[in-house]
């Protein structure tokens, strides 16, 4: 009896492993403000923006980096124009996001909300396949539907932008750019017309 019941507690409790394992699992997406890559590799790139308006329009924004490890929370870094260490970790309805000094994040301070240093909870809004983030570097990239410029758009993202990457191929980059709007702009950049999100050198 007592050994059927400890194969009983044993076997829930692997089954819970499982399950929390699973339903932790950061996935790439947008989640409110936050746009968020999970590259296959296990490289975690992302860009928070967030807007207050009252007499005078505030504006919140950095970027964060990491590695996925084994067991959640992930370590991150994040930046704009101070370097900041936080952790992201997956939920039930989105991610976690922590950053105990976050609020001093440049334009932060009276718009992101105090929660962030010990724990931000964001709903996923729209899930997506990209791979990493990049941002814009040149004034005006016009997008093609295809990896050639003879199918170039009369769209177009602009310097400081940041598109979420789905492939590369030959010179070419396949992005997708959420608009405020939350409409999803799919197209091919050039690869010189964009850059990876790196952390400045600490």
């Amino acid at each position: 009896m007592k050994a059927k019941m400890l194969r009983r507690v044993g076997g829930f409790s692997l089954l819970m492993a499982v399950f929390s394992s699973y339903a932790a699992t950061l996935q790439s997406g947008v989640y409110e403000g936050l746009l968020l890559a999970v590259s296959p590799t296990g490289k975690i790139t992302g860009y928070y923006s967030e807007s207050a308006e009252d007499s005078v329009k505030r504006t919140c924004t950095f970027f964060l980096a990491g590695p996925v490890s084994a067991q959640q929370p992930d370590a991150i870094t994040s930046w704009s124009s101070s370097v900041l260490s936080g952790h992201i970790t997956a939920n039930n309805t989105g991610v976690t996001l922590a950053i105990p000094d976050g609020q001093n994040h440049a334009g932060c301070m009276n718009v992101l909300m105090p929660e962030i240093a010990t724990g931000l909870e964001l709903e996923t809004t729209q899930q997506t396949h990209w791979q990493t983030l990049m941002q814009v570097i040149s004034p005006r990239t016009y997008l093609s539907s295809t990896p050639d410029a003879a199918t170039r758009r009369k769209a177009w993202i602009v310097k400081g932008d940041v598109v979420g990457v789905i492939q590369t191929q030959g010179g070419w980059t396949e992005v997708e750019y959420p608009g405020n709007s939350g409409k999803m702009t799919h197209g091919w950049v050039n690869s010189n017309n964009v850059q990876p999100l790196t952390p400045p050198a600490s």
